[in-house]
């Protein structure tokens, strides 16, 4: 029974060594460095999606007749951060925290798919020129971007970026504390 008594005590007392030695080798270290470049390598690839339905209309006039067009279509809008407009990354070692400062989320992309002309009235001498069908192309686009920018689709960019963060720098033993400087976007897009 000693001898019991005694491997279970080794045991314990080797799995708590065990146990020591592995939270000293994961509790490294790290630096404001090293934070800000695993940043940047994993934001690239972060977005938020979402699709939105709209109706866009446009009328164009003349002198002769009207050329108009309801469109009905899907959208699906990405959301993400460009870090090169902002990014500040401060590590408090004693705190084990890390302090990451990004800007807004933006619109990054917008993807028109399953359009469907509803109602098109393009008469023989009043057709749409090419002219027309760019403008067209434009408005849909500034109308998804529009219904984008007052959809919770930022916010949710902001969120999962908040807690993305959070949990890696977690993985590295650290706390994170994210924050978002500026004003909000407008409804624009780069791409």
């Amino acid at each position: 029974m000693k001898t019991l008594i005694g491997y279970l005590f080794a045991a314990a007392v080797g799995a708590l060594a065990t146990l020591l030695w592995l939270n000293q080798t994961t509790r490294r270290e790290i630096s404001q460095d090293f934070a800000a470049a695993e940043i940047q390598r994993v934001a690239k690839a972060f977005s938020a999606e979402q699709v939105i339905v709209f109706n866009y209309k446009h009328k164009r006039s003349d002198l002769i007749s009207t050329a108009q067009v309801s469109i009905l279509g899907k959208a699906r809008v990405f959301a993400g951060f460009d870090l090169s407009k902002h990014l500040r990354v401060i590590v408090d070692q004693k705190k084990r925290r890390v302090t990451v400062e990004l800007g807004q989320p933006e619109i990054v992309g917008v993807d028109v798919f399953d359009q469907a002309y509803q109602y098109e009235k393009d008469w023989l001498w009043n057709r749409f020129s090419e002219e027309d069908r760019d403008s067209i192309a434009r408005g849909m686009r500034q109308s998804v971007l529009q219904q984008a920018a007052s959809s919770p689709l930022l916010r949710e960019a902001r969120d999962s970026m908040r807690d993305f963060l959070a949990a890696m720098m977690r993985g590295h033993g650290y706390a994170a504390d994210v924050q978002f400087v500026g004003l909000e976007p407008t409804p624009q897009s780069k791409g």
